[in-house]
């Protein structure tokens, strides 16, 4: 892929991340480690979830302090 843009690349490596860890999953056989796996995918979206919000909430500060 040829780009200069991060953005780009980042979601190019991200996706191809992503598709590796599906494949992998589709081996996994047992009923506790796929139970085990998704409490990490859970967990990880909380995760993901609550940085968003802080990051919401950081850019709402920011703006109001503008404002003022």
């Amino acid at each position: 892929m040829r780009t200069d843009r991060k953005k780009d690349l980042n979601t190019y490596y991200n996706d191809h991340l992503k598709m590796r860890i599906i494949s992998r999953l589709m081996e996994i056989k047992t009923w506790s480690e796929i139970m085990g796996i998704q409490s990490y995918v859970i967990e990880a979206g909380f995760r993901e979830q609550k940085a968003q919000h802080a990051e919401q909430e950081e850019f709402k500060a920011w703006k109001k302090k503008g404002k003022e």
